[in-house]
């Protein structure tokens, strides 16, 4: 039995921790936050567990977030939605809604989203393919798209307007970055996960019930978590980890598992452990983007829908230009999920829960935030009329929550280290450290997926590494 310390309770810490637990290691858990799951957290607020952050969740029981909590034990009941959301199509000043189906994989679901995002009779038969490949793609041919981005696998198919307008929406949405920006092979590896599971969902009882349920599997198995405890130093000596200094004392340790992200575990060790090769190769990565979100409690339902993707009036390649070039579009993305739809008994009977999220700067304490978010307001209220007067409280999340979520200072990043040509796959950084016994866990390191299913996978794959490497 090896006494591990896991830095960080994020969905990748404690699915990791919860795990090697299972598994017959003495864990402890560290967490600087008063609360568990990091950006996969909830709060509670009028009898309700509110998300603190906005969330859907594309892979739910069929994937590593649902495997984990039954490997330990433990269940998450994920609800299951059909049609998953409604689609928005704001396209030459006017506003189509359409549903979109939990399963796209019928050929007459295929065709009937090419009639609805309007895709021209010329270009359907390069649409078709584009789909085609999506959904039955090889690994082989995964990997062979790592390093191309989005925008050009999706331009060798069709120039549609709107089958990129689409394309760019949900890369935005999966990672939150520009299709122009994202790796195709990344893309393709996540569509089509989540298309053939058809398996878009939400946990009974918020976002936090995922981490609640790796907390109980954890304390099942003898684990524990001290909250309000951050790590200050990995301890290492000759080449080796030998335990973490904390805030309030020092803990012995064979193995660390940092879920605190690779910047600030490369912070935490020091260049001097680490080696100056892995911090240049830390200080060139990229992190993904950010955005605004408000929350707004209702005295009435208003959407009825347990989803809204909102597509701006936008040209594909411009879409989300603003956010490094600055102002505000005219016409704005957004995500909403609905948590009074979504999981019914989460907020009380008669009223509505509503969580809108936009793209925007990931940096924290920029005014373009505030313009954002006057802007998402005016936008929602008019895409649904009278949804206004209903309002009882309204809560907001800019990226400096999210920096205090993470413990990143310069960039309130909603996925970690961006999924990019160059950080994907077979370059995406590896969950071994040059620290013997030092290992990275989480969305920085060592598997696909999107937001909260690539750190539960990341926590699969690190658990059996660190089983294989140091059996219990």
């Amino acid at each position: 039995m090896a006494k591990v310390a896991v830095i960080g309770s994020g969905v990748g810490g404690l699915g990791c921790a919860a795990l090697l637990a299972k598994s017959g290691h003495h864990v402890t858990v560290f967490e600087r936050n008063g609360f568990i799951g990091g950006r996969c957290s909830s709060s509670e607020r009028d009898g309700m567990n509110l998300d603190n952050f906005a969330h859907i969740f594309p892979l739910g029981a069929r994937g590593p977030l649902g495997r984990i909590a039954e490997t330990v034990g433990e269940r998450i009941d994920f609800i299951l939605h059909d049609p998953a959301a409604l689609v928005y199509d704001s396209r030459r000043g006017k506003l189509n809604v359409w549903p979109e189906p939990l399963d796209i994989r019928p050929l007459k679901a295929q065709a009937r989203m090419a009639r609805n995002l309007g895709v021209r009779p010329g270009k359907a038969v390069g649409a078709a393919r584009l789909f085609r490949k999506l959904l039955k793609a090889s690994d082989a041919f995964v990997e062979a798209n790592d390093d191309k981005t989005l925008e050009a696998f999706v331009s060798e198919y069709t120039d549609d307007p709107n089958v990129h307008r689409f394309m760019n929406v949900f890369c935005y949405m999966m990672f939150t970055i520009s299709y122009r920006r994202a790796s195709a092979g990344e893309f393709i590896y996540c569509f089509r996960e989540m298309s053939n599971a058809a398996d878009i969902s939400y946990p009974r009882g918020s976002a936090g019930a995922i981490p609640a349920a790796y907390r109980r599997g954890l304390e099942k198995h003898g684990g524990r978590v001290f909250l309000n405890e951050g790590v200050r130093r990995i301890l290492c000596r000759e080449g080796k980890v030998v335990g973490v200094a904390t805030e309030k004392g020092e803990m012995e340790a064979d193995i660390v598992v940092s879920n605190a992200g690779i910047d600030l575990t490369l912070e935490l060790a020091g260049a001097e452990n680490l080696g100056e090769e892995f911090a240049a190769t830390v200080k060139r990565l990229q992190y993904s983007g950010s955005g605004a979100v408000a929350k707004y409690y209702l005295s009435r339902r208003v959407v009825n829908a347990p989803a809204v993707i909102y597509m701006p009036d936008a040209d594909a390649r411009g879409m989300f230009s603003f956010i490094e070039e600055g102002g505000t579009p005219r016409d704005l993305m957004m995500m909403v999920p609905v948590v009074d739809v979504l999981d019914p008994d989460s907020v009380p009977e008669g009223h509505s829960l509503v969580i809108a999220a936009t793209p925007g700067v990931a940096e924290p304490g920029s005014e373009a935030t505030d313009l954002l978010l006057e802007a998402l307001e005016k936008q929602l209220f008019r895409v649904f009329p009278g949804m206004e007067k209903e309002v009882i409280w309204k809560q907001v999340v800019r990226p400096e929550h999210i920096c205090r979520a993470t413990g990143r200072k310069r960039v309130g990043d909603s996925v970690g280290v961006a999924q990019i040509p160059g950080q994907v796959g077979r370059r995406k950084p590896s969950p071994i450290t040059p620290v013997e016994g030092l290992y990275l866990v989480g969305m920085d390191a060592g598997a696909r997926g999107i937001g909260t299913w690539q750190a539960a996978a990341s926590a699969e794959k690190v658990a059996e590494l660190v089983n294989r490497r140091h059996p219990a």
